[in-house]
């Protein structure tokens, strides 16, 4: 569970992009101060994470991600680094202390979202907001394709490093207090930096900082620079909003956005199907990733009705078939059947999407048993092909589990 939040809710626009042209999404691009005075009005008075976070547990998800701090700089605990945070706008009310105790609670794992990026970082000294791109105003993130003009500001590398410093600072503050307040956390979702190819990130020192704060931490692969290849981090997060189109290599992680966008974007937007996210998951498994799905809390602090009607829609399918996702391996798809398959020792899950009704299986003897999960009954087996009874169900992931 990905949940993207923050004051951009308040107006529904674009969560931290929504302040570029080139970027801003359906609601159009804000100007700064106008984005900013949407603090003023952000006030979650029925914030109950509690809620949100029961209904994932009972769809199966096991681990949830917060935007602490996404690329707007509003952070969601009143931080002592930065002017910009519930400190100065919520009257020092917290915000991620809530989330963390509402996933413990519901035994999930506790993710915090935080991206060095900030695009409204303005302290005192500071060249201008959004250093160091070109673009004062926030017209453009990517002037090289829209205006033909060069992405970052003229400056020394020497200069450019020494005012990132001031940044890294900051950075670093907060991230302590992220891994120091809250006890035990369990996932950092790093979201990368945005300046010129030379600067000297600190990487090591970061990664290490991390790792002595939560020794049982795991990390993924965007603390860089965007234009770097990841150095650092336990995972991959190559496929935002996109689906591998072949197996992976290593440990990795598919993020996608559920209705439109990854903040709240209004109730105009319609959301991907329960039956989508669960073959997206079924097929992230097959071949050893996960996924994060993304939604966007409103500004009063709650979530959609279709969030929830999502999440009872895939407990229903968890009841009798989430055995197949859950502590399982990737199996061998499609070197030895033609549909997503998960697998746990001897038991094999072979996942027949949309309107399928068999599977194949390649150079494999037949199978002892073999019964559809969802309602019991004996599923036909017959010359290497494994059958559903004529009466399968529509869109939905339907689980014939074989063992051998």
């Amino acid at each position: 569970m990905f949940l993207h939040w923050g004051i951009s809710s308040v107006k529904e626009v674009e969560i931290g992009w929504g302040v570029f042209q080139d970027v801003s999404g359906a609601k159009g691009a804000w100007p700064v101060e106008k984005y900013i005075e949407q603090a003023r009005e952000f006030n979650p008075t029925r914030y109950d994470p509690d809620r949100w976070l029961a209904a994932a547990a009972r769809a199966g998800f096991r681990y949830a991600v917060l935007t602490a701090r996404h690329t707007d700089g509003y952070a969601l605990w009143p931080s002592d680094y930065g002017d910009f945070s519930t400190k100065q706008y919520l009257g020092g009310r917290d915000l991620v202390g809530p989330f963390v105790e509402a996933c413990r609670r519901n035994r999930l794992k506790v993710g915090l979202y935080y991206s060095p990026t900030n695009w409204l970082f303005n302290p005192p000294g500071w060249p201008y907001r959004g250093y160091p791109l070109r673009d004062r105003e926030f017209r453009h993130r990517r002037p090289e394709r829209t205006l033909g003009v060069p992405r970052f500001a003229d400056a020394a590398p020497a200069q450019m490093q020494r005012y990132f410093e001031v940044l890294y600072a900051y950075v670093k503050g907060q991230v302590e207090e992220l891994l120091t307040r809250y006890g035990k956390i369990d996932l950092l979702w790093w979201d990368g930096y945005d300046w010129p190819e030379g600067v000297d990130i600190h990487g090591e020192e970061m990664d290490a900082l991390v790792r002595r704060l939560q020794p049982e931490i795991v990390v993924n692969d965007r603390y860089r620079l965007w234009s770097e290849k990841p150095r650092f981090g336990d995972f991959s997060t190559a496929f935002e909003n996109r689906a591998p189109q072949e197996r992976p290599a290593g440990v990795w992680e598919q993020c996608e956005a559920v209705c439109g966008t990854w903040a709240w974007g209004g109730a105009e937007l319609p959301c991907k199907s329960a039956a989508y996210l669960v073959e997206r998951l079924v097929r992230n498994r097959a071949w050893g990733g996960n996924y994060l799905a993304g939604f966007g809390p409103r500004a009063d602090g709650t979530l959609s009705p279709d969030y929830y009607r999502i999440c009872d829609e895939i407990a229903a399918w968890m009841r009798h078939s989430g055995a197949s996702v859950r502590d399982v391996e990737p199996g061998p798809y499609p070197e030895q059947c033609d549909v997503p398959v998960t697998r746990r020792g001897n038991i094999w899950y072979l996942h027949l999407l949309g309107e399928t009704r068999r599977a194949r299986l390649k150079g494999l003897p037949r199978p002892r048993r073999a019964v559809w999960l969802r309602t019991g009954r004996p599923a036909r087996v017959s010359n290497g092909e494994v059958w559903l009874p004529a009466d399968r169900r529509g869109e939905w992931d339907e689980v014939i589990e074989v063992r051998f």
